[in-house]
């Protein structure tokens, strides 16, 4: 490959990246704006060229929640989980559908999992009351 066709690569795939973010914002506003269709479209959209890309994983998951659509959501915060282990919001989101999925033991075990790993803080606290941490009684 020569010097030009490197930097015309290059190019395009910045291209490409700045694309990928500009969608992404305007799925983001969509769906803050509770156009839940088109932001859908346009994270389903992301996910087909990217798939697994973490934010739209997640977004999707989040509005698949709103939905009411635990199950459905499940997958994709499980994908922007597996992408992005580190990210206590993806930790929270996840356990948080499980929950709602009905699955509270596999919340439990995954929230015990992530503590050990290092989640903390208020979120982790307010999981406590919906059910997902058990209740100590002195």
């Amino acid at each position: 490959m020569t010097a030009a066709q490197a930097e015309s690569a290059m190019s395009a795939e910045q291209g490409y990246q700045q694309a990928l973010q500009l969608t992404l914002r305007l799925a983001v506003a969509h769906h803050e704006s509770d156009q839940l269709q088109e932001a859908e479209q346009l994270y389903r959209g992301i996910l087909a060229t990217e798939p697994g890309q973490p934010q739209a994983s997640h977004n999707l998951g989040l509005l698949l929640l709103q939905l009411h659509q635990a199950a459905a959501a499940l997958p994709h915060l499980e994908a922007a989980l597996a992408a992005k282990p580190e990210s206590e919001r993806y930790w929270l989101s996840y356990i948080d559908a499980l929950r709602k999925d009905g699955q509270l033991v596999l919340a439990r075990e995954r929230l015990a999992f992530a503590r050990k790993h290092g989640l903390q803080g208020d979120a982790v606290g307010a999981l406590a009351p919906s059910g997902v941490e058990p209740e100590f009684r002195t």
